[in-house]
């Protein structure tokens, strides 16, 4: 089993809805979302993990139902280089698609950026996953950047169910807006140190230079954990 990334980033981007990060898989995104994904569609990678239970529409293809979701976080999606799609609520929208829309999901899968939106009404699609090397980049496109969040907290929790105060979550949205930098390695017990680094868009950058970045990092707060319950300061 692949160990878990302790170098997090994470950069949100207020102004369209997304969130670029690094240190998070994507078996962990889906654990750890509140509301879990019941279907997505493969825009780019999903087809090197092809089952008997693959659906395809307009030849699109689907992972449809939560089992078949959830069968991809055993995959080595990593393996795949990128690995893009966007989810779906009830399993006939694919079919609402018009030809415009299939193209413009095709461009989003293929140029990793949308030609208009990310989201799409037929879909009603909550995220849009653009990731390459799988725990090292991602792209996402969130209609609520705040589903986001508990992803993050959980991972800096490893993962148990602690909850973090409002306050803490707040501020960590704060926070990765101007570029989060968290590194679990050097964490232990109920602290956990959260730098401000500023954005980046080349994770070689942020992981090749690592240690420099947190030395100049802009500003240091600190995540503790007080009684069951996460604080920053």
């Amino acid at each position: 089993m692949k160990k878990a990334n302790k170098k997090i980033y994470v950069k949100i981007n207020a102004t369209d809805s997304s969130v670029v990060f690094s240190g998070i898989t994507f078996a962990e995104f889906e654990k750890y979302l509140i509301k879990p994904m019941d279907n997505i569609m493969s825009l780019s990678g999903g087809s090197s993990c092809i089952s008997w239970q693959t659906e395809f529409e307009r030849r699109l293809e689907l992972f449809e139902g939560r089992e078949l979701v959830k069968s991809l976080t055993r995959e080595n999606l990593y393996a795949l280089g990128d690995f893009c799609f966007v989810d779906y609520g009830k399993p006939s929208a694919p079919q609402e698609l018009s030809e415009q829309q299939i193209a413009e999901l095709l461009y989003l899968g293929h140029m990793i950026k949308p030609l208009h939106s990310p989201f799409f009404e037929p879909l009603e699609n909550r995220f849009a996953y653009l990731a390459h090397d799988d725990g090292w980049y991602c792209k996402l496109y969130c209609r609520d950047v705040s589903e986001f969040l508990p992803v993050l907290c959980r991972k800096i929790a490893a993962g148990k169910k602690t909850p973090f105060s409002a306050d803490a979550q707040q501020g960590l949205r704060q926070i990765a807006e101007n570029g989060l930098l968290i590194d679990l390695k050097e964490d232990s017990g109920p602290m956990v140190k959260v730098y401000t680094v500023g954005e980046y868009e080349n994770m070689d950058d942020v992981l090749n230079d690592w240690e420099n970045i947190k030395a100049n990092a802009e500003k240091t707060n600190m995540l503790t954990l007080c009684g069951r319950k996460w604080t920053l300061d």
